[in-house]
């Protein structure tokens, strides 16, 4: 899950969301590209800003404390961040002629547990979502203090110059506005998956075995990032390649000469 924060810039700031929410504008810019691959859509997302962060306040918090060792080795390592930003997203939050500049928060390892539920017995009616967001409490603090280091990093002097007034986020920096802020504004993102996660037999939630098999259930497998048993704090096609060419070699495995 993730959110925006907005700040509207100088007038004189840049010109790269001038043509979002203005047809004319955008009907310019693609003829300008057509011609002579210049203009606003030639450098939309050349100076966009990607980072995965870690934190210190966040493992340092009780919450942190309070989860089992071995996911508190996990969150430790210097590969795992705890939250992502990216900048120059488009957003609604503000309207031309102002300019701005968007950067989302992400939280990648939600730890919260959704459910599914039959709405009815009819195959018709929609189920029943509730994906979970914010139920555990270390998901709440990730989601404050990593709104809270963001807002701190675009109070830097670089990040502020030109920097008018906030369009998104936040009314205060306590605990209780930030995370006001996260349930109003968080939707989720596009790295979906563990819904049908791999796992031994035994173990709560497990849903396929290492073999993809779907548990209880004979001749279906799920081969897709629904099996992943966490949430990857990484864009998801590496290991969605490998999750296929593992699937695909215990398959040809199991129906050699066959």
């Amino acid at each position: 899950m993730g959110l925006e924060l907005v700040t509207v810039q100088d007038p004189g700031s840049h010109h790269r969301t001038s043509y979002i929410d203005s047809p004319l504008a955008l009907e310019q810019a693609r003829k300008e590209w057509t011609k002579n691959k210049s203009g606003p859509l030639s450098d939309y997302y050349l100076p966009q800003m990607i980072a995965y962060l870690k934190s210190d306040k966040i493992l340092s918090s009780k919450e942190f404390e309070d989860l089992d060792a071995q996911t508190r080795q996990f969150l430790g390592e210097k590969t795992k961040p705890m939250y992502e930003i990216v900048s120059q997203n488009p957003s609604t939050s503000v309207k031309s002629p102002e300019r701005y500049l968007s950067t989302a928060v992400a939280f990648p390892g939600n730890y919260g547990t959704g459910s599914v539920k039959l709405s009815s017995s009819d195959v018709k009616d929609p189920p029943v979502i509730d994906p979970g967001f914010l139920s555990h409490p270390f998901d709440r603090r990730v989601a404050i203090e990593s709104v809270r280091e963001t807002l701190d990093f675009l109070k830097q002097p670089l990040m502020a110059k030109g920097s008018l007034r906030f369009a998104a986020g936040p009314e205060g920096e306590a605990d209780d506005d930030i995370l006001t802020y996260v349930r109003k504004t968080a939707i989720s993102m596009w790295h979906a998956c563990g819904t049908v996660k791999m796992g031994k037999p035994e173990e709560p939630g497990a849903c396929v075995d290492k073999d993809f098999k779907v548990v209880g259930v004979q001749s279906l497998r799920v081969v897709d990032m629904s099996v992943a048993p966490f949430l990857p704090s990484a864009h998801l096609q590496a290991v969605a390649y490998l999750i296929g060419e593992t699937a695909a070699e215990k398959i040809i495995s199991e129906n050699e000469g066959s």
